[in-house]
């Protein structure tokens, strides 16, 4: 095994994406989900070519990830549903629940409604529940070749998942979902020839991709923002500048917000976004290594080897980010030249992966957890139980979990800022990609 510590080697290795692959690993997920025998055959396949069934499917979907109607679709229904789940608790008046129980729920509900459509098989408690089973026990179904009989209980929620979605497909649910969805079914059955039931238990995958970090970076993005005075003023100065009252039906006053403004407007809330991900992620950035690697004249890298690019690494290195790197600095992605402090390093920044295997999700991913703080900061005042904030524990946190899961849940009470108020939320969308990383960003901009 290796392990890059060096930031400037980052882009050598993209550089050799064919050879250093991420898509070896995600054809090994086929046998994970329980797909046939040719489809992981398929998946398999000539996995150093862009045409094969691997290396193309993310490439294949971006156009339905990326900006313009599709994206614009997706993030409207979540939003949606965040302004929904809001609008039913501020209706409670005072609601005592778990930070994290409550960030995952919502995310999960908001996430899989804007992308597996009217029929959503999450909708289904005894599905969402057996899909949090299976996820936790992801990695570890894949690690053992008799996982089947080793762990019963992962395998007993793999299948009512796999059931669930079998169903939603053989009822054409798939049909009325997303642009990702139908993508990947023109992909994954249309042009490479998978059953109904694989591309239905390849779903489980792409539940995975969807759900696996979106919803503990919500829970911290929260944490950080309410649990700080400072943050919790300057985030919520800039949401409500975006906040504007109309008058409807005589003389009620409606409070309209629309929240695709948050992409070019909310530098802060953004910042703080980044600045959550760069102290919390934990991902390891596993990659194959499918042939001898060359690299930069000074390192030869044996076939058959995994390489890991850790985020904890290159988030934590001084020479990167600054001797300030151990705080937790809301401002620090709004650092421009000329201010005298060092701006972040672009290509250190590793939470969307890079390169050839950069998340395609990234924007989708962003967008919705930045409208969850956003909503949660207009419209609730969010108090410890314990009367003050204290980190929790995060011992046992699943080996594939992208951000740390705490051992204890947060107990909060949401108090509503103004119950009376009546809320116009909405999203007109954009044709912009939202500067996240540093692909997204100037070519020049390392």
């Amino acid at each position: 095994m290796y392990i890059v510590n060096s930031t400037e080697l980052i882009p050598l290795l993209q550089k050799q994406w064919r050879t250093v692959s991420f898509a070896a690993i995600a054809a090994d997920a086929g046998i994970t989900v329980g797909m046939s025998k040719e489809a992981v055959r398929i998946m398999h396949e000539d996995l150093t070519s862009e045409h094969s069934f691997s290396v193309s499917w993310p490439r294949y979907i971006l156009p339905a990830m990326g900006p313009g109607k599709d994206l614009d679709a997706i993030n409207r229904r979540s939003v949606e549903v965040l302004a929904d789940e809001m609008e039913a608790l501020r209706a409670n008046n005072i609601v005592r629940l778990g930070l994290s129980q409550w960030s995952r729920q919502t995310m999960v509900t908001a996430s899989t409604e804007a992308i597996f459509g009217p029929q959503n098989p999450y909708r289904d408690p005894i599905v969402a529940e057996a899909w949090k089973v299976f996820e936790a026990g992801f990695l570890t179904f894949s690690m053992f070749p008799m996982a089947s009989i080793l762990f019963p209980k992962l395998r007993r929620a793999r299948e009512t998942v796999a059931a669930a979605m079998t169903q939603y497909v053989h009822n054409g649910g798939h049909k009325s979902a997303s642009g990702l969805v139908r993508m990947r079914y023109e992909h994954h059955h249309e042009q490479f020839g998978l059953s109904l039931e694989d591309f239905a238990r390849g779903e489980l995958g792409n539940t995975f991709a969807v759900l696996g970090n979106t919803t503990p970076c919500a829970l911290w993005l929260l944490y950080h923002i309410f649990s700080d005075d400072q943050v919790l003023d300057d985030v919520r100065r800039e949401i409500l500048a975006l906040v504007h009252e109309q008058h409807q039906d005589g003389d009620e006053i409606v409070h309209s917000v629309d929240l695709a403004s948050i992409r070019d407007l909310c530098p802060i809330l953004l910042s703080t976004f980044q600045e959550t991900m760069r102290f919390r992620a934990v991902n390891p950035g596993p990659r194959v290594l499918l042939e001898d690697v060359h690299l930069d004249s000074r390192y030869v890298l044996k076939k058959g080897s995994m390489l890991m690019i850790p985020a904890t690494v290159q988030h934590s290195d001084v020479t990167a980010w600054g001797d300030d790197v151990g705080v937790f600095d809301h401002m620090r992605f709004t650092r421009k030249a000329g201010t005298g402090r060092k701006r972040p390093n672009r290509v250190a920044f590793r939470v969307y992966g890079g390169g050839h295997v950069l998340c395609p999700g990234r924007h989708f991913a962003s967008t919705e957890i930045m409208v969850f703080a956003a909503l949660t900061v207009l419209q609730f005042d969010v108090v410890p139980v314990k009367g003050k904030w204290i980190e929790p524990v995060c011992d046992n946190t699943p080996a594939q979990s992208g951000f740390p899961v705490p051992d204890e849940d947060i107990e909060i009470e949401l108090r509503p800022r103004d119950a009376a108020r009546k809320w116009n939320v909405k999203f007109s969308g954009s044709d912009k990609a939202m500067d996240i990383v540093a692909e997204d960003g100037p070519a020049n901009d390392s």
